[in-house]
């Protein structure tokens, strides 16, 4: 959704959009775009800071508290200060006008990437009988009835274990923290939490293998 007062910049973003695969819709304030987006949705909204009476600054944080698309705030105002209250705001990106289409695009589909990505780290995932409900932070051998409860670093690291079944994983991936030093042995403390809880709770399919200056990689027993 391209949120813009300008009616020729508007034009210009939604033709370039349209030719560029996006379903387009366009807004000219605030009122408009909370009527279409109750009717429509949107996955991305553009937004515009200069909208009339309504503070730009102030419907990007209402549509990031409010709904589930990524914003991107595309603006000729290029003060530091905007910028900083933009980004706290809760926006994906701030973009300055005069911008290049293609970098837009590039940029577009950036956020959408992170957005996709973010989404289905909250999915569910199934290994053999084994199922991870990353948003109930909690692990079920449904074969056998038993479930395990695990804190939200746990859940987040067997997440990307599962994710990447077979393949060494790294340290730093597993932590989701760049740069992590050789002295941080603080995977390695979780890792041994996971396999102390899979090993009271009688699951011994799921086996975390350590790989000797790297990471970890986990398979199935029967692997």
């Amino acid at each position: 959704m391209v949120v813009e007062d300008d009616p020729r910049m508007g034009r210009v973003l939604t033709r370039h959009l349209t030719r560029a695969g996006y379903a387009v819709s366009s807004a000219a304030n605030g009122s408009e775009m909370r009527r279409l987006y109750r009717h429509d949705g949107a996955d991305l909204v553009l937004l515009d800071l200069n909208l009339g009476a309504e503070d730009g600054i102030d419907l990007a944080r209402e549509i990031v508290v409010s709904t589930p698309a990524a914003v991107m705030i595309l603006t000729g105002r290029d003060d530091l200060q905007d910028r900083i209250d933009g980004l706290d705001a809760g926006a994906d990106d701030y973009i300055t006008k005069p911008f290049e289409i293609e970098e837009l695009l590039a940029r577009i589909r950036a956020v959408l990437r992170r957005h996709a990505f973010e989404a289905s780290a909250h999915d569910a995932i199934q290994l053999g009988t084994l199922k991870l409900d990353p948003s109930a932070m909690s692990l079920s051998d449904l074969s056998s009835g038993v479930s395990l409860r695990l804190t939200e670093t746990e859940s987040r690291i067997l997440a990307t274990l599962m994710r990447q079944h077979g393949r060494a994983v790294s340290r730093a991936q597993l932590l989701n923290r760049e740069p992590l030093t050789p002295e941080d042995r603080t995977v390695d403390v979780h890792i041994g939490n996971i396999r102390r809880k899979l090993r009271d709770g009688g699951i011994g399919t799921l086996v975390i293998w350590p790989v000797r200056g790297h990471g970890y990689r986990l398979r199935l027993e029967s692997e």
